[in-house]
């Protein structure tokens, strides 16, 4: 894997509990290795160096926070990353853990570790060239896999609890030279990490609102059904990519007031461009959460907000790659300019709205350096906004803007 794409893995390594969590992964995994099964005639060719093996990794990021309205200057830690990773024949197995806490924004925190959740964790079997089936935590399958910008904020989508969203169940996926079927059965969240909030995970989920949360509800999502269709196109050095997913769940009140379930659908559609150089993803989501309120309470990152029901959540990202800027040290140099938007059904609630322009690249290798201002419009993620009721009804309703540096090293 390269260290662009390790980047974006946010994954980690639980304390105490979560050990046990991780081993009984881990066992159940070698017990694949001596179990007598029968495969299929026609496995997957492999390299050597892609066969019978276990491959642990792991990152250490920093952060530096920029923000001239909030007299924000902070370099601080940012996350420690572990990943295990194991190969057998035909089986494969992924855990990825992360590691918060002990300095901003964590500052209420005392140590590095006092928050900490699980990214992903799961075993795929290959079927044969076509075909492969994951039991586990694994990606919901919701428009662009596994991302939908260039960015390291992710889209409004990745706070409305779209992209990049990983859920308990079983996912087929069936690729067929320029066609491929995904779909999905998700019973239930990932099991709850360590924190101070009901929102350990680190996708948003839909979860029941801590106590200081204004208009929080108290809801548990279920029985989630995800279907996704992408079609390939190559044309001289131009690949493009059209998909459509869907996605229906129930919702089960967790409240002692108030007994209604409801549901959640979520219906999207995406285009993607690129060749060596260039990139484009564009994807539209029509997301409707049906309860009797008009907003409903997401979950991550040791922290509850609300999200306004029903709108339209648009993104658009484009992504160029310098390659006059590859020297000595520095590879894959990128820039890069992000826009997503949430439009709300409800009059009354203010859109959300977040722009991004970014640069990255890494550094012998195992550095990875981004850099990225921020612009965000009732936006719980960027500028200090209501970060409650930001995506609900809306926060100050002025354009925030802040700056992002990250910089990580991957081993």
């Amino acid at each position: 894997m390269d260290i662009l794409s390790k980047f974006f893995i946010y994954a980690d390594l639980s304390l105490k509990d979560d050990k046990l969590k991780l081993a009984s992964v881990f066992l159940f995994a070698s017990s694949c290795f001596f179990s007598s099964l029968s495969y299929a005639d026609d496995v997957v060719e492999e390299s050597l160096t892609q066969k019978n093996r276990i491959d642990l990794g792991g990152a250490i990021r920093m952060r530096f926070d920029y923000d001239p309205d909030r007299d924000i200057r902070k370099l601080s830690f940012d996350t420690a990353i572990v990943n295990l990773d194991f190969y057998y024949d035909q089986f494969s197995g992924h855990v990825e853990h992360r590691i918060l806490g002990g300095a901003y924004p964590y500052t209420y925190t005392d140590h590095i570790g006092d928050i900490n959740f699980t990214k992903k964790a799961y075993l795929e079997y290959t079927v044969d060239k076509e075909q492969a089936i994951q039991v586990g935590l694994n990606q919901v399958p919701i428009g662009f896999q596994p991302y939908y910008t260039s960015t390291v904020i992710e889209s409004i989508a990745y706070i409305a609890g779209i992209e990049d969203l990983y859920r308990l169940g079983v996912k087929y996926d069936y690729k067929n030279e320029n066609h491929e079927f995904l779909a999905a059965y998700y019973a239930a969240n990932p099991w709850q990490g360590k924190g101070t909030s009901r929102g350990t995970y680190y996708s948003n989920q839909i979860v029941s609102a801590d106590d200081s949360l204004e208009n929080g509800t108290h809801y548990e999502e279920k029985d989630a059904l995800a279907v996704q269709y992408n079609y390939t196109q190559k044309a001289d050095h131009w690949i493009s990519n059209y998909g459509v997913s869907g996605y229906y769940s129930k919702l089960k009140s967790k409240s002692d007031f108030d007994e209604n379930n409801g549901e959640r659908k979520v219906i999207g559609l995406h285009y993607g461009l690129n060749n060596d150089r260039f990139s484009l993803k564009l994807i539209s989501l029509y997301n409707h959460i049906d309860t009797p309120f008009t907003q409903t309470t997401l979950g991550s990152y040791d922290g509850t907000f609300n999200i306004a029901n029903q709108g339209v959540i648009s993104s658009i990202d484009i992504n160029y790659k310098i390659p006059k800027l590859n020297i000595k040290d520095i590879n894959d140099f990128n820039v890069y300019g992000h826009y997503s938007r949430y439009d709300k059904s409800k009059k009354d609630f203010l859109d959300s709205q977040q722009f991004v322009l970014g640069s990255a690249f890494t550094f012998k290798k195992n550095i990875y350096i981004a850099t990225e201002w921020l612009f965000g419009k009732n936006n719980p993620y960027i500028g200090g906004s209501d970060y409650g009721q930001s995506l609900a009804i809306g926060g100050s309703n002025q354009w925030e803007n802040q700056v992002n540096i990250n910089i990580g090293y991957y081993f």
